[in-house]
């Protein structure tokens, strides 16, 4: 893995060429993970409309990487400073962005000018 960009609920993981069998084996032996989060090849995101009903236009493809990582219960993937930062008593960071019926149900509200 290259690299890594999103938010901790849904990490976007970027490969070198030809190690994407490698981080899916890496990520099936780390039970923290494969337990805690779901890890979808981008298409197979797309496949199943992750990002939406419509197709997604392929100059944004190169951008999600190789892998999304979806929390699936309540672990926030961080980085080491962002674990010493905000992990500890008395220290709340929300997250927010997995596959939760609370995180995925989001209120909208559409507001018009009015008319004169």
């Amino acid at each position: 893995c290259i690299g890594v960009h999103g938010k901790g609920r849904h990490g976007y993981l970027h490969c070198r060429a030809g190690l994407q069998k490698l981080l899916q084996q890496r990520w099936k032996a780390i039970d923290e993970l494969h337990q805690h989060f779901l890890l979808l090849t981008i298409e197979e995101a797309i496949e199943i409309g992750l990002f939406g009903p419509k197709h997604m236009r392929m100059k944004v493809r190169p951008r999600l990487g190789d892998f999304v990582s979806i929390s699936i219960g309540t672990k926030t993937l961080v980085t080491p400073s962002e674990n010493e930062a905000f992990c500890h008593p008395g220290c709340c960071q929300g997250a927010h962005g997995s596959l939760n019926s609370e995180e995925m149900h989001i209120p909208f509200i559409l507001l018009e000018p009015s008319s004169r």
